[in-house]
C-alpha cells in the first residue's frame, strides 16, 4: 500500500519599482504648504524623522499619483527566504 504526497513551493516575485520625490512632488501632495514648511519636511524626510511611508500614505489620502519607473530586477521568493511584503527605501 502507498500514499502519494505532493510537495507545492509558492514562489512570489518582487518587483522593484523607484520615484524620486523632491520640493514639486511634496508640493502637490500637501497643497498650500509654504517654503519653509517644504524644507522643513524635505529635511525631516532626509534624516528620517519622517518615512516614505508616511509620504506615500499621504499622497494617497490626498489623491496624487507618485511616478513610479519599475527597475529591470527581479527577486524571486521561496520559502527558505522568508514571506513577502511592500516596503519603501531612500535610494
Amino acid at each position: 500500500m502507498m500514499v502519494q504526497v505532493v510537495k507545492s513551493e509558492w514562489h512570489q516575485v518582487e518587483k522593484r519599482y523607484s520615484a524620486e520625490i523632491d520640493e514639486s512632488v511634496l508640493e502637490e501632495i500637501y497643497d498650500g504648504i509654504t517654503e519653509e514648511e517644504l524644507a522643513v519636511k524635505m529635511l525631516q524626510l532626509i534624516t528620517g524623522e519622517i518615512t516614505v511611508d508616511d509620504i506615500i500614505m499621504d499622497a494617497q489620502e490626498y489623491g496624487v499619483d507618485i511616478d513610479w519607473d519599475w527597475l529591470d530586477e527581479d527577486d524571486w521568493w521561496t520559502d527558505r527566504k522568508g514571506g513577502y511584503e511592500v516596503t519603501y527605501e531612500l535610494g
